[in-house]
């Protein structure tokens, strides 16, 4: 793997191409040894607690073990993307998960970049609605849920909206994890953040977005 494989960066991981699968991407630890640290919660905490970092990872590998365990089908259509497990690199230890693409091939763009783009139109937004369906039909949890972790794109069953990071109850206190109806209150409060973020409207009774000028 080298810089030709490179894709983009996250908080705490860069993403790459896997060089033998093309429905695969490999998110490698970023090495902050010699990073400048910003005055930022983040930040600091990660500097003064390395595990923290893993941690996150951690949560995002059990809660798609406990959503796969409960929902076994190889057929399953789940609203976050597949994990795969990890393998060593030349650039570090890397989680394998699934790729989600683009109409021309390239990886799917965020639901940030397309309003900032202006191509999030009505088609993105019914989706997106499906999408929370989903999010509350499986109970999955959500403790980084933002417009930048969300993609629009296609994998085997066609276009849709996926969260490709950011699941998994990664809060201090795990209050998620208490049952369906905590985590359905602290959905709400994400999809409250994302509407803050987006100018979306979101209607907490019906469970759905609109766009900003309807109705």
């Amino acid at each position: 793997m080298d810089d030709s494989h490179y894709i983009a960066s996250g908080a705490e991981r860069d993403v790459y191409q896997h060089p033998d699968d093309p429905a695969k991407l490999l998110k490698v630890m970023r090495n902050i040894e010699n990073a400048p640290t910003r005055f930022t919660f983040r930040d600091i905490s990660t500097k003064l607690f390395p595990s923290a970092r893993l941690r996150l990872i951690r949560k995002e590998y059990d809660e798609y073990l406990r959503i796969r365990l409960f929902n076994p089908a190889h057929d399953v259509r789940l609203p976050i993307t597949h994990l795969y497990g990890v393998v060593s690199t030349t650039r570090g230890l890397a989680c394998v998960t699934e790729r989600v693409s683009g109409p021309d091939g390239s990886v799917a763009e965020t639901m940030r970049t397309m309003l900032n783009k202006g191509t999030f139109t009505q088609v993105e937004l019914d989706l997106f609605n499906g999408f929370v369906d989903q999010m509350h039909s499986f109970g999955i949890r959500a403790g980084d849920l933002k417009p930048h972790n969300l993609v629009f794109g296609y994998r085997d069953n066609g276009y849709e909206c996926v969260l490709v990071d950011g699941f998994g109850d990664i809060h201090f206190l795990p209050v998620r994890s208490i049952g369906r109806w905590a985590n359905a209150l602290g959905l709400n409060d994400s999809f409250k953040i994302v509407a803050k973020r987006t100018g979306l409207r979101w209607d907490r009774k019906k469970r759905r977005f609109h766009l900003a000028a309807s109705d």
